[in-house]
């Protein structure tokens, strides 16, 4: 049973939620945390999706609107390969959040498209709801630069891609064997339909968006 701090829920509209509302999806036998997590996640305006067993979450159906995941390792059905496997799954895809055993360090593993937050026993809820909310936050930023990279044509996309990696103008345009006019006026374009401020912005933006691993949105 949950041993930790109950949550202070922030003042906010909604109990009811939309459609387009981020799910987040708890995943824990625990009674007490998930009933404290799921009155939390409402009011905080999001839609909890809450399963007891390991069986149980494998046959959910997908969300449309995958916000975060909150995992208890402690869970009675959940064996090692099961979360490792589950973690690989999900956190391309959305920031996953694991609730360990007692006396480990919270730990938090980052990459350039996800994260896995580990958060030990007894945890502060409080605390674990802040992750929560950062870790929608995150998941709703990318999904706004997939958006905006949706909207880029094929060459765009190129020109994005070279010119994150660090290419001049004219080291792109020999690659792609156009004027480095075009590259200019190309790069011109992703930058304003990807509401880049800066070079530096656009490839922090390629980061998030791993352009490098050969993203394919459609």
């Amino acid at each position: 049973m949950y041993t930790g701090n109950s949550l202070q829920d922030p003042p906010r509209k909604a109990e009811k939620c939309a459609s387009d509302d981020p799910t987040v999806i708890v995943l824990s036998d625990d009674d007490a945390l998930r009933s404290a997590l799921q009155a939390n996640i409402r009011s905080r305006g999001w839609r909890p999706d809450l399963y007891g067993s390991t069986i149980e979450f494998l046959k959910r159906p997908r969300a449309d609107f995958l916000g975060c995941i909150v995992l208890d390792a402690s869970l009675t059905d959940l064996t090692a390969p099961d979360l490792t496997h589950l973690i690989c799954l999900h956190a391309v895809r959305c920031p996953v959040i694991v609730v360990t055993g007692h006396g480990g360090p919270a730990m938090t593993v980052n990459a350039t498209k996800f994260r896995v937050i580990f958060v030990p026993r007894p945890c502060d809820l409080n605390a674990l709801a802040e992750e929560l909310h950062a870790a929608i936050q995150a998941t709703m930023e990318i999904g706004r630069l997939e958006d905006c990279y949706r909207t880029l044509t094929p060459r765009e996309r190129e020109v994005m891609k070279f010119v994150a990696e660090g290419l001049l103008n004219k080291q792109v345009a020999f690659e792609l064997n156009i004027s480095e006019i075009t590259v200019k006026a190309h790069r011109g374009q992703v930058m304003r339909k990807m509401n880049a401020r800066t070079l530096p912005h656009l490839v922090n933006m390629a980061a998030k968006l791993d352009i490098g691993a050969g993203l394919a949105l459609v």
